[in-house]
């Protein structure tokens, strides 16, 4: 009896473990460094349904759309904008003619567990802006 009553605690013991339930296999979250006096900003991947967020505490805002995987390539199509100014809170679909660096169709180059932004701002920044030397690497935070 006593061999009975030890195999059944150990089955008991050995079959039961702690799982930890997170939000992981459906969320990804990216984070920037902070460069200077620019805060860093966010990058949330969901995949059900496939959407993404840019959230940036220095401009009160977030952008909101579609994503896609080709190769090692993140693509990330903005469709509304979420922003704070006078009081209130408001959210505006973005068309093509807004055109501004967080607007426009944006790329990463996925590298590990980081983003590089590949993303070609030439057609909307001056030249003097448009210099490529320093890419913008969002690091995961989450897995």
């Amino acid at each position: 009896m006593k061999r009975i009553i030890f195999i059944l605690s150990c089955i008991l013991l050995f079959s039961c473990k702690a799982e930890k339930t997170t939000l992981s296999p459906f969320v990804s979250v990216y984070k920037s460094d902070r460069i200077g006096n620019i805060l860093p900003s966010y990058i949330f991947l969901k995949t059900q349904p496939q959407t993404f967020e840019i959230y940036s505490p220095a401009i009160y805002g977030s952008f909101f759309g579609q994503w896609d995987i080709s190769n090692d390539t993140l693509f990330l199509f903005p469709e509304y904008e979420y922003f704070y100014r006078d009081s209130e809170s408001r959210i505006s679909k973005i068309t093509p003619q807004d055109t501004s660096m967080l607007t426009i169709p944006q790329q990463y180059l996925i590298k590990d567990d980081s983003l590089i932004d590949i993303t070609n701002y030439s057609a909307i920044l001056p030249e003097p802006f448009n210099n490529q030397s320093h890419q913008m690497v969002y690091k995961r935070v989450s897995k």
